[in-house]
């Protein structure tokens, strides 16, 4: 039987991802959380002076929508301003990294699909 599944945020752990600094990830919708097979949704929070390390992901496109704050993304070295409701479009092989500036932390929603593996 094929089922619609709730996840509340308040019921997950954090982690920080390998490669992240100062960073509290969820993964709301992933293999561990849902047994998902071809979506990865999570919601990150990187601190002032945290970032996402300069990263690779071979096979899954990848999207980071930012929620609040002001962050620096940068893909196969070009560099990006995200602000609240801003998207961004990260193709599969392209090195990527996002950090805060402005002094306040980001909030954002990371989606991998497929997921990562």
């Amino acid at each position: 039987m094929i089922e619609g599944r709730l996840i509340r945020l308040s019921d997950l752990q954090p982690t920080c991802p390998p490669d992240h600094k100062d960073t509290h990830s969820y993964e709301i919708i992933s293999r561990n959380t849902v047994g998902a097979k071809h979506i990865e949704f999570l919601l990150s929070e990187v601190q002032p002076g945290g970032e996402a390390e300069e990263n690779i992901h071979l096979s899954s496109e990848h999207a980071y929508f930012m929620i609040s704050g002001v962050g620096e993304a940068k893909v196969e070295g070009k560099t990006f301003t995200l602000h609240p409701e801003d998207c961004l479009f990260i193709p599969p092989g392209a090195k990527h990294s996002i950090k805060p500036i402005g002094g306040e932390g980001i909030r954002l929603i990371v989606i991998f699909a497929p997921p990562k593996e």
